[in-house]
This record gives structure tokens, C-alpha cells and sequence, in this order.
């Protein structure tokens, strides 16, 4: 379902819209406050009704103060505001129904104002609290459901590779015993074993993290992103690599990260058709993520390719780097897109969580 713009830029500032919301509550409890011993003088009643209201307006900035500190992707903070709106305008809306209903009936109303600032001001905190349950409930699931497409990708991922590894070991052992003489083909085999121990290894950091035994924790992937960068060079000799990574880039992720940026440098250098195709990779900072792009020169990629390039199933044989990839940043809370570059090639950006605020 599309979001519309103004909503994906208020969706950034949750917490500061829920602190908005209580300085309101503040505000508007002191003036009727006044107006109160304007009216009725000062006395125990109408500092007991402001003490009630300001209570309730503290209620608004801890959970504004909680937001800002939680766990929680931007998506599910402003689910919680939403949720702590409605149970604000619903419940003014029925507290000031009621006053109307009586004002129609030809009663006097004392104090309606109170009441309105008492229900909607409850109303907002007893939404966000059950705002931030329905946000938990529904991570829950999506995290589940990843899991689960996980588990089958590794399966599935673990029997491809094995396979083709072993088949290739095979072939080269039978060429070895047709050749006993010509030591040169036990350096593919070693190549061989060499990956497939690899390949365990990087198996055992998927198995933890879809398993739920390593949960996403802060690390710094400058360092990852410069080693699979090196390693791109030393098997891709004609490429060239231009990087632009500041150091100290903590993001909520895990040992398993360094399989993201692995699959998108390769991609790039592989799908390229120049003879000496070039690979630019920088990220950058935002005040809750970290955007690490992976850009080429190459031939691009179709529009309506990219609008389903993450859609394919992760059990499927096509795109695994892809489909890793994207498995890879749902388990880290993260993001992964795919556009043009400009003035060719193609851009592919993956978007970390930045460790909370301690």
C-alpha cells in the first residue's frame, strides 16, 4: 500500500510529534486553569484539575521520551502516534458529544472543558500504549514469517552450493586419476575444499541468525565494507573500485553482514559488460540509519525487472545473491532498493538501523 509523502516525512519525527501533543495538553490545561479562578478563585478543586491535566501531559512526553529511545523502525513509531491520535480524538470526540447532547437537552454544563482535556488527553496515552503493543505484535510476525523464508533459503542454498562444489571436486578427481602425473589439478581441488569449508562457515552465521541464537547487535561495517572490497579486487583484477566510506559506521546488524556486501560488489563487477567495468561504493549517515550504495557502470537494469527483483521466491535458483541479500537486511530491520544510476548502470542501496541512543 503507497504512503503518501507528507505521512513517510511525519513518520520520521514520531517521538517529536507525541512530545508536541503533551506540550498542547500543558498549554491548554494552564489556560482553563486560569480561566477556572478567574472564575471560582483560587482552591484546592482547580489545582487539583491541573494537577490531573499536566499528569496526563507528562503521561504524553514519557511515552514521547520512550519512542525516542525504543527499538522500533520508524514505520512502527508512527503506528504508535497513530494509534495514540485516535484514542485522543476518539475519546474527545465522546467526551465533547456528551457535552453537546446535554447543552441540546437545555442543562447547564460546568467544567466541560475538563472533562474534554481529561478523555483526550487518556484517550491519547491508552492509544499509544496499545499502539505500541500492536507495533511489537506485528514485528512479531513479520519476524516470524522471515524466519521462516529463511530456513527454507537455507536449506536451499546450503544443497545448491554443496552440490556444485562437490560435483566440481568430483570432476577434477577423475581427471587426477586419468593424470596422476599432472600435480596442477590438486590446486582446484584445494580451491574447492577451500570454499566449501567456507561456505559452512557462512552457512553456521545464517543458521544463527534465522534461528534467532545471534540477534542483529551494533558493529561497525566500515571494516567489512573495505575487506570485501579488497577481496573483489584481488578476483577481479580488470575492475576498478572507488570507495568512499567514513570510518566508525555502527549499524545493527551481524557477522552474516559481510555476505550483503560480498553478493551486491560482485553482482556489480559480474553483470557488467564494459571490459574494465567500475564500481563505486560509498555510504553515509542519517540521524537513524546508515545508507551503504553499490553503484556500476554497466548495462542497468530493465524497469520491469527491477519492480519485481525482490519479489522472487528465496527457495527459487534465480538471483540467490539477491534473494540473500534481502533476506539478510528483513532479519537486521533494514532495507534494500534498487534504481538507475546516473549517467549508466545501476545503483543498489541497502539501509541500516543505527544502534539506539544509550
Amino acid at each position: 500500500m503507497d504512503v503518501p509523502a507528507w505521512e513517510r516525512r511525519l513518520a520520521g519525527h514520531a517521538s517529536s510529534l507525541l512530545a508536541i501533543l503533551g506540550g498542547v495538553v500543558a498549554v491548554v490545561s494552564l489556560a482553563n486553569f486560569f480561566r477556572d479562578v478567574e472564575t471560582l478563585g483560587l482552591g484546592v478543586f482547580p489545582a487539583i484539575s491541573l494537577g490531573l491535566c499536566l499528569l496526563l501531559s507528562v503521561g504524553l512526553l514519557g511515552l514521547s521520551h520512550w519512542l525516542a529511545g525504543s527499538d522500533l523502525s520508524i514505520a512502527d513509531a508512527w503506528t504508535v502516534v497513530r494509534w495514540s491520535l485516535g484514542g485522543m480524538v476518539g475519546f474527545g470526540t465522546l467526551a465533547a458529544l456528551t457535552v453537546g447532547i446535554r447543552l441540546a437537552e437545555g442543562r447547564a454544563v460546568g467544567g466541560a472543558a475538563l472533562g474534554v482535556i481529561v478523555m483526550g488527553s487518556g484517550g491519547g496515552i491508552g492509544g499509544g500504549v496499545a499502539g505500541i503493543y500492536y507495533a511489537r505484535a506485528n514485528r512479531a510476525a513479520r519476524e516470524a514469517d522471515h524466519r521462516r523464508d529463511a530456513l527454507v533459503f537455507l536449506n536451499s542454498h546450503l544443497r545448491h552450493n554443496v552440490l556444485n562444489a562437490a560435483q566440481v571436486i568430483q570432476g577434477y578427481v577423475t581427471l587426477l586419476d586419468e593424470r596422476v602425473d599432472d600435480v596442477a589439478y590438486l590446486d582446484p581441488i584445494e580451491r574447492r575444499s577451500n570454499a566449501i569449508a567456507s561456505l559452512i562457515d557462512d552457512m553456521k552465521e545464517l543458521a544463527d541468525l534465522f534461528s534467532g541464537e545471534r540477534t542483529p547487535t551494533p558493529m561497525d561495517i566500515s571494516t567489512v565494507i573495505l575487506r570485501e572490497v579488497e577481496a573483489a579486487r584481488s578476483t577481479h583484477e580488470a575492475a576498478t573500485f572507488e570507495v568512499d566510506v567514513p570510518s566508525e559506521l555502527y549499524v545493527m546488524a551481524t557477522g552474516a553482514v559481510s555476505a550483503v556486501f560480498a553478493n551486491l560488489i560482485r553482482n556489480a563487477v559480474e553483470h557488467n559488460d564494459r571490459a574494465e567495468p567500475t564500481v563505486f561504493v560509498s555510504a553515509e549517515r542519517t540521524p537513524r540509519t546508515v545508507a551503504v550504495r553499490i553503484a556500476d557502470d554497466g548495462p542497468g537494469i530493465r524497469d520491469d525487472v527491477k519492480t519485481h527483483l525482490f519479489d522472487s521466491a528465496i527457495e527459487s535458483g534465480e538471483g540467490r545473491g539477491i534473494a540473500l541479500v534481502k533476506t539478510l537486511m528483513n532479519h537486521y530491520g533494514g532495507d534494500v532498493s534498487v534504481r538507475d544510476n546516473d549517467p549508466r548502470g545501476t545503483e543498489v542501496v541497502v539501509e541500516f538501523r543505527r544502534p539506539p541512543p544509550e
